[in-house]
């Protein structure tokens, strides 16, 4: 293929390349980072503890054939829908899971790590965001030397970079400390802003310039954290910690994308749409809001979802699937918050504004 490859015209690879990727998909690619949210299987490659893998059951019961694929959550997650909403047959693979470079140019890749984070002392034997990042720029060096980089760069800059991250910074750090020193919290969010911003120029540099950016949520209403708590409510400081995340970082994105040319982004508020769905939850199909459909102990958060954990068969009503994860319906709901929210959600414009800008 690739002395044929190269005696073609740009255009006509290019061509090709979306060919060879999906019909009629919005973007040619999509590259997925972040943490356990995101991540369809990666760790199911690497040494970690089993409470960073979810390769068993009860995980993917409503996934096609019932198959724990290393999601953690019942059946698809958000990523998966939105694939699927642009025009995709199924999500990117995970980058640890493929052979071939080839295998990339059908949906491009995700490299999402269950316990990662923003830094690198966060989920320490995972992959990590630079890891990440560095796996992003020995994938495009393949690739380049497959099609020419003239083609690569065109496919990149209309491709999609989807980013979920921070979540397990931010618990480490409250674990560590209780974030109960102000100050010390200001510096630590502004030090995880600038290093996350630090990997975006980073892929940037490699040629991205669409950007879907999930800010951080109501980490302390998690069933686990709840189960922490004596009064069984949500742990505050917390929350507050990751509002103070979206609250520095969105407006440093915007900074950031009048820096740099051509730099696109759509910043989705987590914690405004969680908020957004608690305030009327039956509108959108949900009863259970405080505990996890699978697992054992106080709020169903005590304990992993296992094979020998009771879950629930109503998860279609469930916020959660585990102690830190949504259900497949929540991800469904975030997915479609994403890609057509408002302003009010998804700030300056939604996935489906995204990709269709040049």
């Amino acid at each position: 293929m690739g002395p044929f490859t190269f005696s073609l015209t740009s255009f006509v690879v290019l061509a090709l390349f979306h060919a060879i990727t999906v019909e009629s998909a919005a973007v040619p690619a999509i590259f997925v980072f972040g943490d356990s949210v995101a991540d369809v299987g990666n760790n199911n490659y690497l040494n970690v503890p089993i409470s960073l893998k979810s390769n068993f059951p009860h995980n993917g019961i409503d996934f096609p054939g019932q198959v724990p694929t290393g999601r953690f959550t019942n059946g698809f997650n958000t990523i998966d829908y939105i694939a699927m909403k642009l025009g995709f047959k199924e999500s990117p693979p995970p980058y640890l899971s493929i052979k071939n470079v080839t295998e990339t140019l059908r949906r491009g890749v995700n490299f999402a790590s269950a316990g990662s984070g923003i830094l690198q002392t966060t989920g320490k034997g995972t992959l990590d965001m630079a890891t990440q990042v560095n796996y992003f720029a020995k994938t495009k060096h393949d690739l380049t030397n497959l099609l020419g980089a003239k083609v690569v760069d065109d496919c990149l800059a209309i491709a999609l970079f989807y980013f979920v991250t921070a979540n397990n910074d931010m618990f480490a750090y409250y674990y560590a400390t209780g974030a109960a020193n102000s100050t010390e919290n200001a510096q630590f969010i502004s030090n995880l802003v600038d290093e996350f911003l630090g990997h975006l120029k980073m892929i940037y540099n490699l040629g991205a310039r669409k950007f879907a950016i999930t800010g951080t949520g109501l980490l302390g209403c998690a069933p686990y954290l709840r189960s922490l708590n004596p009064t069984g409510g949500c742990i505050d400081e917390l929350n507050q910690l990751s509002e103070q995340f979206n609250a520095v970082a969105e407006p440093r994105i915007k900074q950031l994308s009048c820096q740099l040319a051509g730099f696109k982004y759509s910043y989705y508020n987590s914690i405004i749409a969680a908020n957004v769905i608690l305030a009327v939850p039956h509108k959108y199909g949900f009863k259970e809001l405080t505990s996890a459909c699978c697992g054992a102990g106080k709020f169903n958060g005590e304990a992993q979802c296992t094979p020998n954990a009771t879950y629930c068969s109503n998860r279609n009503e469930y916020l959660f699937w585990d102690r830190f994860h949504p259900t497949q319906s929540l991800y469904s709901l975030t997915a479609k918050f994403q890609l057509v929210g408002s302003i009010k959600l998804v700030t300056p414009i939604n996935l489906k504004q995204l990709v269709v800008q040049s």
